[in-house]
């Protein structure tokens, strides 16, 4: 990125005089900003702009220009990326725009300008692009009126936004908050350079500390997780912010996975998995970056509080508690010794030491001692409501709040809420507090710092899978364009590892009744058919089938049912298997995000699924690790762990399933579409766990005219067969 950020020198294609114009903007905030490098106006009508030499052409240039800025109109800008392809410009910002967002014929000039740009190896951002601005070396490139009579100051965060607007926004709003800017960009359309470009070069500047992103869509997801990943290597936080979301994709009518798994939850997902942090508010996304460059990055998600008002200890307790974070009441020891220097304090945490802090200013360290010392807390939070604001209270206060932070700040962040005055929060801040008026803002800080302090201790714990062997006819069965039923989609998923209990397909009564026999009662039927991918709804199943002429009689049901319902499906008969009792109904699944490839889901299965959205996305591959906080993350994780006297379930076999199913997903990312496993049944734990029914769907999944596929076992029962038309 030198030719953008660091650029010797910069041309301006479409110079004007007056400083207010699109094109007289840039000239006017470089020499702002003390731009030491060459600055070129180019405009055919004039000699001279703000001073500066003007040139005709790019061309009559004599020296080299690394950076040109186009701001003319769309239909000139071809000819502007030519000149500059010819001059040799390493880089273009394209403020003009007109391009692939107005239509088919934006799209079509926008694609020649792209083109001439990569025979000629100039890098463009934009078009329509604010621009991009470097404030360590006065390079402000942007024709934002956000600047208005000063540039902005000089920091340590770096933003890029796709948007124009809501990047020249953030800075503004940055200099309002007193939050330096080091490097800041904005990608409009993206044609050549996105977002995930500038994300990955601040992921190794040695000038950035914290990275702020406003994304409306990804075009290549593996950059972005690989910029993500080295920021995460880095310790550098990412605090993204997520513009629109979108629908599901078209398989969701036929898949749970794809149904639930609509872009904006998969790039949730990628956020999580990569350590970055999603802010909903552009006041929370300064928040956490102003705490991050304030605070350390505790690993521990526990949270002590100390407040002077007992209803903004609740209110506190409750905001952490619903973010994730632990509020552990002390040991009833340490209560005791609180007890001891304000007998009337709330003590288990929030410790409350009311209004008695005002005239015993010097209790305030001693109780503090107790608290940080014996809770072990990550993140201890005061709230000291309007006291910042009496400055009598405030300075009598400021020796033990100075002692406090040189103590206790080094392994913890460490909070401050309370009104006050610019001075009184300069003085805080110096000492080492993270300090905010709203006590709730403060509470969402300190988790998002936990999230980064875990985020980067286990960033050693690699996504990748452990060495995983799949059997490689099971890989290389999947034939394109194709909508698997459960018994083929069965086969294949056991195959590769995934636990299934023997199953046949019966294609008439006499059949299902022998299958049945065989199998052992009870036992539990399914219509198959690749057009009824949902069979609980038409009634497509019979559970607990317990003899051979309940089977015959099910089997009948099951076709009549079938064609009432849905007349022109084609049927391929009835599935047997065996009736498992017990056990927690989950879903496991793969959806194929356009931008990130094969994603898994988990979550809470049956015929509810849909309903609870109780659900958690990871990229495939990935390891035990990740399958593990997949499953932690949902609700449904306190039921597998034992919730009401509940036997525990079989965790680790759910989580082995998980990175099965994430490897199988990843080597056959090339065809997939989507995967349901729904249910799939968890037992006690060491009694593992069980698919029992089961949906493959590659590309459209419109088709379902692929040849007949074949298992290693000659067994009738086992064998898929072509389907019989009934």
């Amino acid at each position: 990125m030198p030719a953008i950020f660091d650029p010797q020198s910069i041309a301006i294609i479409g110079a004007s005089g007056n400083e207010t114009k699109i094109g007289g903007r840039p000239i006017r905030y470089l020499r702002m900003a003390g731009y030491k490098g060459h600055v070129y106006p180019i405009n055919p009508t004039r000699d001279e702009v703000q001073g500066l030499s003007a040139y005709a052409s790019l061309s009559a240039v004599e020296g080299s220009v690394d950076l040109a800025i186009v701001a003319v109109p769309a239909a000139q800008v071809a000819d502007a990326i030519q000149a500059c392809a010819d001059k040799g410009v390493k880089a273009a910002i394209i403020f003009s725009a007109g391009f692939s967002e107005v239509g088919d014929e934006g799209r079509a000039l926008q694609d020649r300008i792209v083109s001439i740009a990569r025979k000629g190896n100039v890098r463009l951002l934009g078009p329509n692009c604010m621009g991009a601005i470097n404030t360590g070396n006065g390079a402000i490139a942007t024709f934002s009126s956000g600047i208005v009579d000063r540039t902005p100051d000089r920091g340590r965060i770096s933003l890029a936004s796709q948007s124009g607007a809501i990047g020249a926004h953030c800075y503004v709003l940055a200099n309002a908050r007193n939050l330096g800017i080091n490097k800041w960009v904005t990608a409009g359309n993206q044609c050549d350079l996105e977002v995930s470009d500038f994300l990955l070069h601040m992921a190794s500047d040695p000038d950035t500390d914290v990275i702020l992103c406003c994304i409306e869509g990804v075009n290549d997801g593996r950059k972005l997780t690989r910029a993500l990943d080295v920021a995460r290597a880095n310790r550098k936080p990412v605090v993204v912010m997520k513009l629109g979301t979108s629908e599901a994709g078209a398989q969701a009518a036929q898949s749970h996975t794809a149904s639930l798994g609509g872009s904006d939850a998969v790039f949730d997902a990628v956020l999580k998995q990569y350590g970055a942090y999603r802010a909903k508010t552009l006041d929370e996304m300064f928040d956490i970056a102003y705490a991050c460059l304030q605070g350390g990055l505790p690993t521990n998600s526990s949270i002590g509080i100390v407040t002077v008002s007992g209803g903004g200890g609740i209110m506190m307790a409750d905001a952490a508690s619903e973010l994730g974070l632990d509020v552990t009441p002390l040991e009833p020891a340490v209560q005791t010794a609180l007890r001891e220097i304000v007998p009337f304090a709330g003590t288990r945490n929030p410790v409350d030491v009311t209004a008695e802090i005002i005239s015993r200013h010097e209790l305030l360290y001693p109780m503090f001692e107790l608290l940080a010392e014996k809770g072990g807390y990550g993140s201890v939070l005061t709230f000291l409501s309007h006291l910042g604001r009496n400055p009598a209270i405030i300075e009598a206060l400021k020796p033990d709040l100075l002692r406090i932070a040189q103590v206790y700040g080094k392994d913890r962040a460490l909070f401050l809420s309370l009104l006050y005055t610019d001075a009184v929060r300069a003085d805080l801040e110096e000492m080492g507090f993270i300090v905010f008026e709203d006590p709730s803002r403060a509470v969402r800080a300190a988790a998002a710092l936990t999230h980064f302090g875990r985020s980067f201790a286990n960033q050693g714990a690699a996504i990748e899978p452990e060495s995983h062997t799949l059997r490689a006819e099971a890989r290389a069965n999947l034939a394109p364009d194709r909508s698997y039923s459960e018994v083929e989609a069965r086969d294949i998923l056991a195959g590769i590892g995934l636990p299934f209990p023997a199953q046949s397909l019966a294609t008439s009564a006499e059949e299902a009744a022998e299958y049945a026999a065989k199998i052992g009662f009870p036992v539990v039927m399914k219509i198959v058919s690749p057009d009824i991918p949902h069979k609980s709804e038409i009634g497509g199943v019979i559970l607990d089938v317990r003899d051979g002429p309940a089977t015959s009689q099910a089997f009948d049901t099951l076709l009549d049912r079938a064609r009432a319902a849905a007349p022109n499906a084609s049927l391929d008969g009835v599935a047997i298997s065996p009736m498992l009792s017990g056990g927690t109904e989950t879903i496991l699944g793969v959806t194929c995000d356009p931008a990130f490839g094969p994603v898994v889901m988990f979550g809470l299965g049956g015929i509810f699924t849909e309903v609870f959205k109780d659900v958690s996305f990871r990229l495939a591959p990935f390891n035990r690790a990740v399958a593990l906080s997949m499953i932690d993350e949902t609700t449904g994780a306190a039921i597998l762990c034992g919730a009401r006297g509940q036997p525990r379930a079989d965790i680790d076999a759910l989580a082995d399933a998980l990175v099965t199913l994430s490897i199988f997903a990843d080597q056959n990312r090339a065809l997939l579409s989507s995967i349901d496993i729904n249910p799939f049944k968890v037992f006690e734990a060491g009694k593992g766990a069980a698919g029992l029914d089961a949906l493959i769907i590659t590309s459209s999944g419109a088709g379902h005219s692929a040849p007949a596929l074949h298992t290693d076992t000659p067994e009738k029962e086992t064998a898929w067969r072509p389907a019989p038309k009934f």
